[in-house]
């Protein structure tokens, strides 16, 4: 069960009235149906979201992207943004597992900028002055902290 807000009621009874009228007996259950009264399948959810990304994206992202994957990726990434814990995200996607949740939550770069800045604040107004900290903060020239980050 999912909290859904009334825009989002809103629309999905708007779909309900205009794309539901026909579903076949064995599939009245279902919200989303094909255009022969069905259930959606896998490939067809992913033939639909790689139109519409087709249409928006390049090429070249296109070669990167599973279409149907990149918008449950965006909505925990957009959780995560906005500050919702883990287990919130997980629940919200579906996940019996906290350790599936945890493959869509990659920061972006802006998300480790900010870590880091969070950090070195805290350290600076938490610990006595020591030269090795004070290394470890000149990360900006260490290439070898660079690629670390890079692979969180």
């Amino acid at each position: 069960m999912i909290e859904l807000s009334p825009k989002i009621m809103e629309l999905i009874k708007l779909y309900i009235a205009i794309y539901c009228t026909k579903p076949k007996p064995l599939y009245q259950h279902r919200l989303f149906i094909n255009q022969r009264g069905k259930q959606f399948t896998r490939h067809g959810i992913n033939r639909i979201c790689k139109k519409y990304f087709t249409k928006a994206l390049s090429p070249k992202r296109l070669n990167n992207i599973n279409p149907a994957h990149s918008f449950r990726h965006a909505c925990a990434i957009r959780m995560l943004a906005c500050g919702k814990p883990v287990s919130t995200i997980k629940n919200h996607l579906g996940y019996e597992n906290i350790q599936s949740t945890m493959v869509y939550l990659k920061l972006d770069l802006t998300g480790k900028k900010e870590v880091q800045r969070n950090f070195i604040e805290y350290t600076k107004s938490n610990l006595s002055h020591d030269p090795k900290i004070e290394e470890l903060i000149d990360w900006k020239n260490k290439k070898d902290i660079l690629e670390w980050l890079d692979s969180l």
